[in-house]
């Protein structure tokens, strides 16, 4: 399994005078984009680390269940 390069041409590059400027920004941003965005980044930090830093396949984060057939006496 490799390395999959992301497509960052979009990013913004910023210079602050101080991390509390930075910090503001940051959450103007953040509150700024929709919530299916924010969820969106959300899960790609999670599947990053499950592949990245686990090592695992992402597949093993789909959700999981098991089939019975429940019967009434």
């Amino acid at each position: 399994m490799g390395v999959v390069k992301k497509d960052r041409s979009d990013w913004v590059i910023r210079k602050f005078s101080s991390h509390d400027e930075m910090r503001r920004k940051q959450v103007e941003d953040w509150q700024a984009v929709s919530g299916m965005r924010r969820r969106e980044a959300a899960w790609e930090l999670v599947t990053d680390y499950w592949v990245g830093k686990i090592g695992k396949h992402p597949n093993e984060l789909r959700l999981q269940r098991s089939v019975a057939k429940l019967i009434r006496k």
